[in-house]
């Protein structure tokens, strides 16, 4: 009785150790390819784990401080960094530069990592950017597919006419008659949705765009964090105006209609079931390329 015992303990004991193993291997190859994901996507920057003030300097290279927000973009003297560390690579062959390229932005309200790796999969040969609402769930998954897979996203800022319905009762808009602090308390806790975004995009009309001093709160610290603005070509008056003042990455597009002739050097924003339609209008040898393709980016 005893040796069966000893026998039942020792398989017992085998089984749990292999299993143990077993468990441990997948949990290294599993975090391996996290952290090769995230080398990929945080180049050579790391984040400041400290929870000390954003005015106490650290001799850790950061581009991402811990705050009561969450994690925001670190405010840095080159205003470029984010948007050049996280901004789609474009590498285009000579033939690009005679038959030219229209500039992407795919906006996903419906976002999922399924939603947008499909996306994904219909640009094998092309890099677009990504607009994402800030309340979609997996949001930092989602922005890891995204940037590890070449692509670029925006976070969308929601406005009261970009908020769906359903999502009314839960998400708070920015609005113009805001006070000047809850206009940087909302932008902080948008900017801290999720790293690797590039810069905040505005898809629709909205008062807070046609608003100086909200803009020029968002302008500033979107410039002091390294980060661009994306508006839709129609409504850039004001942006324009205070981009000569306050040194914002300012960048500009058109919403897309299925009857646009598209020409080389447009810069749209379409929904995600535009797509084929897109593709359909594009004229033969047009390529297409992310908001922030410009040629100083690309070979040529």
């Amino acid at each position: 009785m005893q040796n069966r015992v000893r026998w039942f303990v020792f398989f017992g004991g085998l089984i749990a150790f292999v299993f143990g193993v077993e468990l441990w291997h997948r949990h290294v190859q599993s975090k391996g390819s996290v952290y090769q994901c995230r080398i990929l996507i945080d180049r050579d920057f790391s984040i400041d784990e400290s929870s000390a003030d954003e005015g106490v300097k650290s001799e850790k290279i950061s581009l991402y401080v811990r705050t009561k927000y969450g994690v925001l973009p670190r405010r840095q003297s080159d205003p470029s960094k984010i948007f050049d560390a996280y901004s789609a690579t474009v590498d285009y062959e000579e033939s690009c530069s005679k038959n030219g390229y229209v500039r992407l932005a795919v906006l996903i309200q419906n976002a999922t990592e399924e939603n947008v790796q499909g996306v994904i999969a219909k640009f094998p040969n092309a890099k677009v950017s990504f607009i994402i609402p800030h309340y979609t769930i997996n949001l930092s998954k989602i922005a890891e597919i995204i940037v590890s897979s070449g692509h670029e996203f925006f976070i969308q800022l929601p406005t009261q006419s970009s908020i769906p319905l359903d999502k009314k009762e839960t998400v708070s808009p920015f609005l113009a008659n805001a006070s000047s602090e809850e206009v940087r308390d909302k932008l902080y806790y948008l900017m801290s949705s999720a790293k690797y975004a590039i810069g905040i995009a505005n898809t629709c009309d909205s008062l807070i765009t046609k608003s100086i001093k909200d803009m020029e709160i968002i302008a500033k610290e979107l410039s002091q964090r390294g980060m661009a603005f994306l508006n839709v070509e129609e409504d850039s008056d004001v942006m324009e105006e205070i981009s000569e003042r306050i040194n914002c990455r300012l960048l500009k597009a058109k919403a897309f209609e299925k009857s646009d002739k598209l020409r080389k050097k447009d810069s749209i924003i379409v929904g995600s079931e535009q797509l084929d339609d897109v593709v359909k209008s594009l004229p033969e040898g047009m390529k297409l390329a992310p908001i922030s393709f410009e040629e100083k980016h690309a070979s040529l």
